[in-house]
């Protein structure tokens, strides 16, 4: 399944403007939100603070990996993932180094 939100458009709110990321990885569409103004990330299921399930049917490791590379590339504050409690983006370039490390990414 593919989101019908395309990848870089802006969901305008009014006073928020969230950029729609393809995370593939952990499922084909799936999707971060990024806000430029507070440095402010949804991860959704792809990384939270958390053990990640990533061997899922439809789960593909190298979409992951390039996700997660994307992902460490923004200048975050703060992530509110899927699951679990937010954390700073300090953690999540962390969390990210370390899987890809795990995984010999």
């Amino acid at each position: 399944m593919v989101s019908p939100l395309k990848d870089g458009e802006i969901l305008d709110l009014g006073n928020r403007q969230w950029e729609v990321i393809h995370t593939p990885g952990h499922s084909p569409g799936g999707i971060a939100l990024w806000e430029t103004k507070t440095q402010t990330l949804i991860s959704g299921d792809l990384i939270y603070d958390g053990p990640l399930i990533e061997d899922l049917w439809h789960s593909d490791i190298a979409d992951y990996a390039a996700s997660m590379r994307r992902l460490r590339q923004l200048p975050v504050r703060t992530v509110h993932g899927g699951h679990f409690p937010s954390f700073s983006g300090q953690h999540l370039r962390q969390l990210i180094d370390d899987w890809l490390r795990q995984h010999e990414l």
